[in-house]
């Protein structure tokens, strides 16, 4: 019965923890941040606590499966929830360097509960792998080619990894010359969007033809294009639909630093911007 009671215990306490305000609260400092400075427990603590709805509805989830597992008649059910619930927190908590006592609590709570599956291993095997045929009843017919759900589970592999692929390295990401972070040290370019100048130019390795251009604290996105054999570059209002163009010039680049001449088309005027390369270390710290 302890197997049950520990988990039951851990739950009930971490879901009146989110019920109450006593987790997923943020604090203004770490609010005040830039988000690649801030550690991986704000940033998780942050995720979860941004919507109300949603941490409320892991609360009750916590709640109910607590008192499923208190039961003897839901205990199987309930353990089942919690070995999932659990086991994710725990991995969480490694992989976002949370507290190492919460780790080992969610581990805990994930073994209780994996026991008292384990203790019902007879009746999950006979479930899940028997297709809840008793063992003694001779298997039912077989209607199809054995090989026929793996070719279809191996088609559906090679269709999932072809596309997920093609999408993180074609049609999310166009690498041009230019891609990365760099601070404007000289000139002037203020587009429309922007309360002031740009201030720094993130030409976006992750999103293909996505520029984004801060000033102050407001950041505006933009699209861009650049011809690496003409050294030319181009930039539109928005993103993908371009709409109105914006600048149009020539870039050349060295040892850190990004040098763009051109037109600003809203205003007419020639421009020259003088740019630096952020380091990536500055945006993500190392853990």
């Amino acid at each position: 019965m302890v197997f049950r009671w520990i988990p039951v215990a851990i739950l009930l306490q971490y879901g009146f923890a989110k019920i109450f305000g006593a987790q997923f609260t943020i604090l203004d400092s770490e609010l005040d941040k830039p988000m690649g400075t801030v550690s991986g427990f704000w940033l998780t603590w942050y995720y979860f606590g941004y919507s109300p709805v949603f941490g409320t509805l892991i609360a009750l989830a916590q709640i109910g499966l607590g008192i499923a597992l208190a039961f003897r008649r839901t205990a199987l059910l309930g353990a089942a929830g919690t070995v999932r619930l659990l086991g994710g927190i725990a991995v969480l908590n490694l992989s976002y360097g949370i507290a190492i006592d919460a780790m080992l609590i969610a581990l805990i709570g994930a073994g209780c509960a994996a026991y008292v599956l384990w203790r019902h291993r007879r009746e999950l095997t006979a479930l899940f792998w028997k297709n809840g045929q008793d063992g003694a009843a001779p298997p039912p017919p077989r209607t199809r080619p054995r090989w026929v759900p793996a070719g279809v589970l191996a088609l559906l592999l090679a269709l999932a990894a072809s596309c997920s692929f093609y999408t993180a390295n074609y049609n999310n990401r166009a690498p041009t010359p230019l891609d990365g972070t760099w601070d404007v040290t000289a000139g002037s370019f203020r587009p429309p969007g922007l309360p002031g100048p740009a201030e720094r130019v993130y030409f976006e390795h992750n999103r293909a033809f996505q520029a984004v251009l801060r000033s102050g604290q407001t950041w505006q996105t933009y699209h861009f294009e650049v011809d690496a054999a003409t050294t030319t570059i181009r930039l539109w209002r928005t993103w993908l639909s371009k709409g109105e163009q914006l600048l149009s010039g020539t870039y050349s680049l060295g040892a850190g630093r990004l040098t763009i001449a051109g037109t600003d088309l809203v205003t007419g005027r020639p421009l020259v911007l003088e740019l630096r390369t952020v380091p990536a270390h500055q945006l993500r710290p190392s853990p």
